[in-house]
């Protein structure tokens, strides 16, 4: 009976050919998450993360499809934009100068929660609640008329 040396434990390394850092690119290039390139890969997340650290050119094709597809895009918007389309020109400047085109508008308010606790006090006198007198106007009945 013959052995079979034994092997290391684990999964076997994956190696990347250009063709396959080619299609990373592209997959990148088109907006996929690196945990859905890992399932076409038929790999795990982490596999993903080991070669970005430890392959150049593993790394550089994550990031060149990624720049490729972002530089795409806004040159596109940058284009529309000047067409005047106006969901277009509005998304290029709220993300190119959002201190002046922001949708968000920030309010800041600073209460002094020991003044508003101060006012409470001085309005309550003996044990009594002071309201303010509110004054009551009726309004005026109209007249039903008969046709």
């Amino acid at each position: 009976m013959e052995t079979k040396p034994k092997s290391k434990a684990g999964r076997k390394k994956i190696k990347f050919d250009d063709e396959t850092l080619e299609k990373i690119e592209n997959w990148a290039g088109k907006g996929l998450s690196e945990s859905q390139i890992a399932d076409l890969l038929n790999c795990s997340l982490s596999t993903i993360a080991r070669n970005k650290r430890n392959n150049d050119k593993f790394g550089t094709a994550l990031r060149t499809g990624k720049a490729r597809a972002i530089a795409a895009i806004s040159n596109k918007v940058y284009e529309n934009a000047l067409e005047g389309k106006e969901n277009s020109a509005f998304f290029f400047l709220r993300n190119r100068d959002p201190d002046n085109w922001s949708d968000r508008q920030e309010v800041n308010h600073n209460i002094n929660l020991k003044q508003i606790m101060q006012n409470s006090k001085n309005r309550l006198i003996e044990g009594k609640i002071v309201q303010k007198e509110t004054i009551s106007v009726p309004l005026p009945k109209k007249k039903l008329t008969e046709e």
